[in-house]
């Protein structure tokens, strides 16, 4: 199965994400192309990424390696087929990828007859997310830029499969694994 998580920046998905994969064998990260640089604050950023160059990238996509590709803020992202094929042909496994609204509704398009898909929301209010965002060393103009984001971002809860205002993370964590438990996982 295929658990997606979106949500708005700064709402906890990649460290949702590193508790599910500890919770047990077969659950693996399905990593995306960026030409973003490697976050010092995030201590799994490579197991997360291939970092690429621009021009490699931009290679990359040319040849067809891209399912989907998005600029956010200057850099380039992409899921990358290869990952979605392991998806395919290892049903039995769980597989995890952060990845944003406009993508998800892609994805979960694409892979309707392929495998199974999970898509999970995270939210956060505006409030608890300025003060995450702002501690991960955000500026404040940037911050409120990422908070205006989560505007958009939010209006695509409604195609999600489970939504979860994620301010406890072990609350967070405990609705997420019985949604997993009731899957079969």
């Amino acid at each position: 199965m295929f658990v997606i998580l979106s949500g708005v920046s700064g709402s906890g998905k990649n460290t949702v994400i590193s508790h599910l994969l500890n919770d047990g064998d077969n659950r693996f990260l399905i990593k995306s192309a960026t030409t973003r640089a490697r976050r010092v604050d995030v201590e799994n950023d490579a197991q997360i990424y291939d970092f690429l160059s621009d021009d490699e990238f931009q290679q990359r996509d040319k040849n067809g390696e891209f399912f989907e590709t998005n600029n956010y803020r200057g850099f380039w992202y992409a899921t990358q087929n290869k990952e979605l094929q392991k998806i395919i042909n290892n049903p039995e496994n769980l597989y995890f990828k952060d990845i944003d609204v406009l993508g998800t509704q892609k994805l979960v398009k694409h892979l309707k007859d392929k495998a199974k898909v999970l898509t999970i929301f995270l939210d956060v209010p505006d409030d608890v997310l300025y003060n995450r965002l702002i501690k991960r060393g955000e500026t404040d103009e940037r911050a409120k830029f990422r908070i205006e984001r989560g505007g958009m971002e939010r209006e695509y809860k409604k195609h999600y499969d489970l939504i979860v205002e994620n301010i406890d993370l072990e609350k967070t964590l405990q609705i997420i694994r019985e949604r997993l438990k009731k899957e079969g996982y």
